[in-house]
């Protein structure tokens, strides 16, 4: 006998089976008769009294997927640009998941899921290793598409946030995030910029990378010992 919960009937099973349901014939009789479950039985019968509700849940799903040719014109854009490029906010040169949702609404006028949005963007998120302060750039003139399409629809905050005090508020915000960028980032922002030119330098030279940028070398107090220095963990011997 097959297993009710993989069974799958063809369309002429179906339309036999809602048939019968919709005379008054029993769930359980019928469900034992096509080795199905009831709950599939009562969601045909659910199907064929509203089939309104059911084509809405349908097109719904789909309207949170992308097509092939939009997932890689999505794909495109997004190894391209930046949220910058976009106006999207908030103003970054760098992806997240938000900014995500915002261009394929923009795009595409879909609400991605988080998993969606996870497989696209995952290639494009920085690692936290490789993440740095960078330097704050300065605000861009406000404008009604750097707001997102739900904010949109309150007339007062586009009325403030088009507004010459808003603005000046944005510009003191940059200002104050630069004076800070400048007295706790920026000698380290100048440290790494020339460590990333001596290694190129290096590199295109033949030379093999010194300091703690080099991989495989150990730093501090252990800088001259001996052997790799990826040495694996010695294993603590089980109690018998």
């Amino acid at each position: 006998m097959p297993n009710p919960a993989t069974h799958r009937l063809n369309q002429a099973q179906r339309d036999e089976l809602t048939r019968r349901v919709l005379a008054g014939e029993k769930a359980t009789a019928l469900a034992q008769e096509f080795s199905i479950t009831r709950a599939y039985v009562a969601l045909l019968k659910a199907q064929a009294l509203n089939p309104e509700r059911y084509i809405r849940r349908a097109e719904g799903k789909l309207s949170r997927k992308l097509t092939p040719a939009e997932a890689e014109k999505f794909r495109e854009t997004l190894a391209g640009s930046t949220p910058e490029d976009h106006d999207l906010i908030p103003t970054a040169e760098r992806w997240s998941l938000e900014h995500g949702q915002q261009l394929a609404w923009k795009l595409f006028q879909k609400k991605l899921s988080v998993r969606a949005l996870t497989d696209f963007l995952t290639p494009f998120i920085p690692k936290r290793s490789e993440f740095r302060f960078s330097k704050p750039k300065p605000p861009k003139p406000h404008h009604i598409n750097q707001i997102s399409p739900e904010l949109a629809k309150d007339p007062h905050y586009v009325a403030y946030y088009l507004s010459p005090i808003c603005e000046q508020i944005v510009r003191r915000e940059y200002e104050l995030a630069l004076a800070d960028w400048e007295a706790r980032f920026a000698d380290a922002e100048e440290r790494h910029q020339q460590e990333e030119k001596a290694r190129q330098e290096g590199t295109s030279a033949g030379i093999e990378p010194q300091g703690p940028l080099a991989r495989g070398r150990r730093i501090g107090k252990h800088s001259n010992s001996k052997g790799s220095p990826f040495t694996s963990p010695k294993r603590r011997k089980k109690r018998r």
